[in-house]
């Protein structure tokens, strides 16, 4: 009797476990979805430095920035496997975001032709433009991350926006200062 009212107990937990709500919300799933190619972007941008700036501050900072923006890929698209949502490819999902220029506006991405002028610079001309293309990126990430921490559901992704932010701030504003160094 008693190992009956246990398999009972169990088979109603796994039920209820099984038909538990989602955690996560409409807003958590776009969130994702946008962050990640948004995130790839800083790789694409940060790949960059150590071939063309000038300025060991900046290649710190984008050595950081390429560091934590990598692992905040690979934490979201364990969340969206983990959640038995769809992987967003990092590579695919910003090739197609760049082909949408109000997109690319609206997230504070550089645009194709910022890259490619990028691309082109080198010294303290590289790091002037990398630092106003970063600092316009990471205010786009914030606005993306304060909608999430505003309308998301998850607890896991608003913790995680909260660290993000508070990160992307804090870099904003040793960006801003290197840029007042090198603009004079």
């Amino acid at each position: 009797m008693i190992a009956e009212v246990r398999h009972l107990r169990d088979i109603v937990q796994l039920a209820s476990a099984s038909a538990a709500p989602a955690t996560y919300n409409d807003a958590d799933v776009m969130f994702t979805g946008m962050m990640i190619p948004h995130h790839y972007q800083a790789l694409v941008l940060s790949d960059l430095v150590p071939d063309r700036s000038s300025d060991t501050r900046v290649e710190s900072l984008a050595s950081r920035i390429h560091l934590e923006q990598g692992l905040e890929i690979g934490t979201m698209r364990g969340w969206q496997g983990s959640n038995g949502l769809p992987k967003t490819d990092p590579v695919t999902s910003y090739e197609e975001m760049l082909a949408d220029p109000e997109m690319v506006e609206e997230m504070g991405m550089a645009t194709p032709e910022e890259l490619a002028e990028l691309e082109t610079l080198s010294g303290n001309d590289f790091d002037v433009l990398f630092l106003n293309l970063m600092i316009t990126h990471h205010e786009g990430a914030v606005r993306m991350l304060r909608d999430v921490l505003l309308h998301g559901q998850d607890l896991n992704l608003q913790q995680q926006a909260q660290d993000t932010m508070s990160t992307q701030r804090a870099q904003n504003a040793i960006m801003q200062d290197m840029l007042a160094t090198k603009t004079g």
